[in-house]
């Protein structure tokens, strides 16, 4: 696997060095950074002068440490390392950036993206433990047991609900993380009780036995499973097989969420029988949203109206 550094990365990481704000950097290394990178701007070619200074910067990247943790971390990872052919390492672009990502060609070569906030490189040890937790996904994605797919498959949900569903999913996802880290005697991004405290927001419905039996296993588990996450995010209320006109559940002819089923009083003979004719394993119990009862009203009135 090849170690890449993005050239903005790599000039920003060793400015921030150069800035003093990373401990331990002599003050006469500095000097000497600047110096060597004035000569290069004698350098006429652009491309050649590029060239030099990504070169400079990378040998003072690795001169302060910087890569060392990196590869260190890689080395705890066997599996990243020998499935991904490239691991990218690039800055982030904003606040909502920061991670690992996995991208396959259509050849099946995978390739790492890591965005890294440059604030990270100024303290080993919580850059090591931001790594192993996003390595850990790396991990994850590359592992047949995980069954990792890059989109989430959340039909029948509005685009609020997907976004909630895809928030979740990374909640599962991160707690079982610090959870393998823990127990190998690492360093979690977030504490056990931190965690528990965000499931029991995310899935305040529950009752607080379920609510802790299922944090519990997520956080002991040591082989997570993408469709154990995906239960768990797509219906977490069990709506859908509650079969009945619950609100908040999905309406069994268009399965959208409803919080406005049709009165049972409103379902007459005709109407029933319309629907089960197009939905043979509904019945009057499972109930119908609203618009639903609509459209088949409408219909219904229609063709009363043809036959007259």
């Amino acid at each position: 696997m090849q170690l890449r550094y993005d050239e903005d990365f790599l000039e920003a990481a060793v400015f921030l060095c150069a800035s003093g704000r990373r401990p331990g950097v002599p003050s006469l290394q500095i000097a000497r950074f600047h110096r060597e990178r004035e000569k290069l701007y004698s350098i006429l070619d652009p491309d050649e002068r590029n060239a030099a200074f990504f070169n400079l910067h990378l040998d003072w990247f690795r001169e302060w440490g910087l890569e060392q943790p990196l590869t260190d971390v890689l080395k705890e990872s066997p599996l990243v390392r020998e499935q991904l052919g490239v691991l990218a390492v690039r800055k982030t672009t904003g606040k909502n950036d920061e991670g690992a990502e996995l991208y396959v060609n259509e050849a099946g070569q995978r390739t790492g993206l890591l965005a890294l906030r440059l604030e990270r490189l100024i303290h080993d040890a919580a850059l090591r433990d931001y790594l192993r937790h996003e390595f850990t996904h790396l991990h994850d994605m590359l592992d047949p047991a995980f069954g990792y797919l890059p989109e989430l498959e959340l039909p029948g949900l509005n685009s609020a609900q997907k976004r909630l569903a895809r928030e979740r999913y990374r909640l599962l996802w991160d707690i079982t993380i610090d959870g393998r880290l823990t127990a190998a005697g690492f360093t979690p991004t977030q504490a056990y009780e931190q965690h528990a405290a965000a499931f029991a927001r995310g899935y305040s419905f529950w009752p607080q036995p379920r609510q802790a039996q299922t944090f519990n296993s997520l956080w002991r588990t040591q082989v997570p499973r993408h469709a154990d996450f995906l239960a768990l995010i797509t219906d977490p209320r069990g709506l859908r097989e509650a079969h009945r006109p619950a609100p908040g559940a999905s309406c069994p002819l268009c399965d959208f969420p409803t919080f406005q089923w049709a009165d049972p009083g409103l379902l007459e003979s005709g109407l029933v029988q319309r629907i089960t004719t197009e939905f043979p394993n509904w019945l009057p119990g499972h109930g119908v949203c609203h618009r639903c009862w609509e459209a088949y009203q409408v219909r219904e009135l229609a063709d009363c109206a043809s036959a007259a």
